[in-house]
C-alpha cells in the first residue's frame, strides 16, 4: 500500500509533519497563539460539560431538550471567556510548581537518595512490596539533622527553580512547543523513509521516536529561534538577549 493509494494515510502523515515543522521553526512566535487556542478550547469544553451534564444533574426540575441546549450554549460561551482569562494564569502557575517539585525531588535524590533506598527499598522484592511503606511512614527522618539539612537545601533549590520558571515563562513555553514539534517530526521521519523505500505504510510500527533525530531537530529548532529572535531580551516578556 502506497500513500497515493491511501489518501487518509497521506493526509495524516502530512498533517503531523507540517504541524511538527511549524512548531519547530515558529515556537516562539506561536506560543501566545497556541496558548490562546488552548484557553479558548479548554474553557469551552469545561463550560459545555458543566452546562450539559453537571447543571442538569443538580437541578431539582428536569430540563427539556431545548432548555438544556440553550444552557449548554451559554455555558460554552461563559467557559470560553473564563478559560481565555484564567488558563494562561494557571499555566504560568503550573510551570512554576512543576519546576519547584522537579528541582526539589532531584536534589533530594542526589543528596539523600542512596541512604533512603538502603533503608526503605528491598531490591529482592517486586511491585509495592519492594518499598517498605510502613517503615517510611513510621521513620523519624524529619527529626534527623542531616536529613533536615538536605531537605532545606532541596526546598531552597526548588524555590529558586520555581521563581526562574516564572521569570522565564516564555522560554519554558517555547521549549515545550519546540519539544512537541521535534517529537512529531522525529516520529514522521521513519515513516517517510519507509515510503521512500516503497514499503507499506504502518504508523504503529514505523512511527517510532528516534532520540538522535529528535535531538537534531530540537537543536535545529533552537538555533532557528535564536537567529530569528536574537533581538528579544531574555526575561519575563522576552526570550533571548
Amino acid at each position: 500500500m502506497s500513500l497515493t493509494a491511501d489518501p487518509i494515510a497521506l493526509a495524516v502523515l502530512l498533517t503531523n509533519t507540517v504541524v511538527g515543522a511549524t512548531l519547530v521553526f515558529g515556537a516562539y512566535s506561536l506560543k501566545d497563539r497556541v496558548l490562546g487556542w488552548i484557553s479558548w478550547l479548554g474553557g469551552a469544553m469545561v463550560g459545555g460539560f458543566v452546562g450539559w451534564v453537571v447543571v442538569p444533574e443538580v437541578t431539582t426540575a428536569p430540563l427539556g431538550g431545548g432548555e438544556r441546549l440553550v444552557l449548554a450554549g451559554v455555558s460554552v460561551l461563559a467557559g470560553t471567556i473564563l478559560g481565555r482569562i484564567f488558563i494562561p494564569l494557571a499555566a504560568r502557575f503550573a510551570v512554576s510548581i512543576a519546576a519547584f517539585l522537579f528541582a526539589t525531588l532531584a536534589v533530594l535524590v542526589l543528596t539523600a537518595g542512596e541512604s533512603l533506598l538502603r533503608r526503605f527499598y528491598n531490591p529482592q522484592a517486586t511491585g509495592i512490596d519492594a518499598v517498605a511503606v510502613d517503615a517510611a511512614l513510621q521513620s523519624s527522618l524529619l527529626s534527623q539533622p542531616e536529613f533536615q539539612q538536605f531537605l532545606l537545601v532541596a526546598l531552597l533549590v526548588g524555590a529558586v527553580a520555581g521563581l526562574l520558571a516564572s521569570r522565564f515563562y516564555d522560554l519554558m513555553i517555547t521549549l515545550s512547543l519546540l519539544g512537541l514539534g521535534a517529537g512529531l517530526v522525529a516520529m514522521t521521519v521513519p515513516v517517510w523513509m519507509a515510503v521512500a523505500a516503497g514499503e507499506p505504510v504502518a504508523f504503529v510500527r514505523q512511527a517510532t521516536l528516534s532520540n538522535g533525530t529528535f535531538a537534531a531537530v530540537f537543536v535545529l529548532g533552537a538555533a532557528v529561534q535564536v537567529v530569528r529572535h536574537s533581538d528579544v531580551e531574555l526575561g519575563e516578556d522576552g526570550l533571548f538577549a
